[in-house]
């Protein structure tokens, strides 16, 4: 079978009766996504590493009691979010899951400033105040607009209801728009946020 050719929801359904390939596949599909939202969450790029080692390891165990799902992405996400904060309690880490500020652990070489003064100048002003946002608010838009997950994805991954992913979201946007001012047109913002937000 041409694993390449399916999609993640296809390799999950073969995963669960016992098809290693397909984990394979899944596992290497997922990875990078997995490992930088992991390192969001904490700058311990190996106890990510392990988090998602021993989370894929509990499914492949674990994969007769498991369901199939509409988003094989967020099921991930989520799983490894609740295993994150497992682990960072039990490191004493007594403020629980937090999202970083721009921290530059998982952050790729070829993760690049944008150049035209403009843009630059708008990419300051959205970093800042992004850095303003509370923890939660950093994920939603991270979520939201890096990731392109819905706010009930969102409400799912974070284990919040839907109607505080709207409120949380709503006031991250207002303060974008107020502490930007006129540099916040939405054509040329979105693109700039999304640079931003690959550098968290």
């Amino acid at each position: 079978m041409r694993y390449s050719e399916f999609t993640s929801e296809e390799l999950w359904i073969h995963m669960l009766p016992g098809d290693h390939l397909a984990l394979d596949a899944l596992v290497k599909r997922h990875y990078n996504l997995l490992y930088q939202y992991g390192c969001k969450f904490t700058r311990d790029a190996s106890q990510v590493k392990d988090c998602i080692q021993d989370m894929f390891l509990y499914i492949w165990q674990r994969r007769h009691a498991i369901n199939e799902t509409a988003s094989v992405e967020h099921y991930l996400m989520k799983a490894l979010r609740r295993r994150l904060e497992r682990a960072l309690f039990k490191t004493n880490n007594t403020e629980g899951i937090g999202f970083l500020d721009f921290t530059d652990t998982c952050a790729t070489p070829d993760d690049q400033i944008i150049q035209q003064e403009q843009k630059t100048a708008l990419a300051y002003k959205i970093k800042q105040c992004i850095l303003q946002l509370s923890k939660r608010q950093q994920e939603i838009i991270y979520l939201r607009f890096y990731l392109n997950a819905s706010p009930a994805d969102i409400a799912d991954i974070m284990q919040l209801n839907r109607q505080s992913v709207y409120n949380l979201l709503h006031d991250a946007l207002n303060k974008l728009r107020n502490s930007t001012g006129q540099y916040f047109k939405p054509t040329v913002a979105i693109s700039i946020l999304l640079l931003v937000l690959s550098q968290l």
